[in-house]
């Protein structure tokens, strides 16, 4: 079973604060949260939008290009956002009449944007939970591709080409100051034969409400019982006061942060690490749940979603994290928009269903080229019935 966290949808949009090891239970630190979505037909538009049990072949909400011009505006995850600029022109070229505006600001600014109705849609590497359904009834997941994220660092004296072997536990301890120095004896000893210099650690964390501190964060939880029992996971969590660290907003801030800053340890989503690269940064081999150390590459990456796409449940609420597997890459996760299922206009409605549609499709978004562009692969085969069941649920 998967880990399920609800929203805290304050000032901050973090999310509380859940912990599953095991991903076998849940709990929320907030009171009021929990709970599971309640059961209902595809037609029941008044039902939780949690429930994406529709048959996906209902055929009553066609896709296709609305008769009237459409913008569909978006904004929120730093790590989708070069995904959906790939998708603006693409789009209008195969529907005219549908116009993509996507936007950045973080996973917590496209979450509260899509229930203020600010944008239609809102891009989020974290996802709801049923409690999030109830207290916002007709918010839904709706996963289109599925992404990563690597670790990278900047560490005077290690050679360039070298991937530093990391765990989950040592970057837990890393983050809470428990390993305060690069040639610490538990870095050392996941490097055998590397020289680590004695240059502080400086861990780098996002400032925003972030997508990306949810997955990450959800590996230490799962890898160090004093992460899970402290900061534990979501958004926005509480980090350890560490001498030294830094923060920065969006991925390409903790991309300019880490580069500026030796010593820095920083969790960059993969659709920048190649400007992370470029930047002259390392990026870490983690291990994984088989004890094995990789890169998140589109086989690995792929490799986890075998693991854990059988898991999905009908909310769609489910991560990717520290799947088992040789070669599963350990942070991988949905790549989330949320929609209201009401829209204000039938012609609104049709252009988010085709463009949902469209964009987790291998002739349309999803084609091999754009999708190795931002090294994101596509939605498993088990998956997709489901999230085209939920998007049949969108109309005016």
């Amino acid at each position: 079973m998967k880990r399920l966290v609800p929203l805290v949808l304050a000032a901050a949009l973090g999310v509380a604060a859940c912990s599953s090891s095991s991903k076998t239970s849940s709990h929320s630190t907030a009171p009021g949260t929990g709970g599971s979505p309640t059961s209902a037909s595809a037609g029941d538009t008044s039902a939780s939008a949690g429930d994406t049990s529709a048959s996906a072949g209902d055929t009553s909400a066609s896709a296709g290009n609305p008769a009237t011009l459409v913008t569909l505006d978006e904004a929120g995850s730093t790590l989708i956002y070069p995904f959906l600029q790939e998708l603006v022109t693409p789009l209008h070229q195969a529907y005219p009449n549908i116009t993509l505006s996507p936007g950045p600001g973080g996973s917590g600014k496209g979450i509260s944007d899509a229930i203020a109705g600010t944008v239609q849609m809102g891009g989020s590497d974290a996802y709801l939970s049923s409690a999030d359904f109830s207290a916002h009834p007709g918010l839904m997941n709706i996963p289109v591709v599925i992404s990563a994220q690597a670790v990278n660092y900047n560490v005077p004296g290690v050679p360039a080409g070298t991937h530093l072997k990391l765990s989950g536990d040592v970057m837990a301890k890393m983050y809470e100051g428990k390993i305060a120095k690069w040639n610490d004896p538990a870095i050392a000893a996941l490097n055998p034969g590397v020289t680590l210099p004695s240059t502080p650690v400086v861990p780098v964390r996002r400032s925003d409400a972030s997508g990306d501190t949810f997955i990450f964060t959800s590996l230490l939880t799962d890898t160090n019982a004093d992460w899970k029992n402290g900061p534990d996971f979501g958004t926005s969590v509480t980090w350890p006061a560490v001498s030294g660290e830094l923060s920065a907003s969006g991925n390409p801030g903790m991309v300019q942060t880490c580069h500026a800053t030796p010593g820095c340890i920083a969790y960059i989503g993969v659709s920048v690490e190649a400007s992370a690269l470029s930047a002259g940064l390392g990026e870490a081999t983690l291990q994984n749940r088989a004890g094995n150390f990789v890169l998140p590459t589109q086989p690995n990456i792929e490799a986890a979603v075998t693991a854990g796409s059988g898991n999905v449940p009908t909310t769609l609420a489910s991560p990717l994290i520290y799947e088992p597997g040789a070669r599963s890459y350990p942070i991988v996760n949905f790549e989330y928009l949320i929609v209201q299922s009401k829209q204000p206009s039938a012609a609104t409605a049709q252009a988010i269903r085709t463009f949902l549609t469209w964009a987790m499709s291998s002739t349309g978004g999803s084609t091999a080229a754009y999708l190795a562009r931002e090294d994101f692969v596509a939605l498993p085969s088990a998956v997709v019935p489901r999230v085209e069941a939920a998007i049949a649920r969108i109309s005016a």
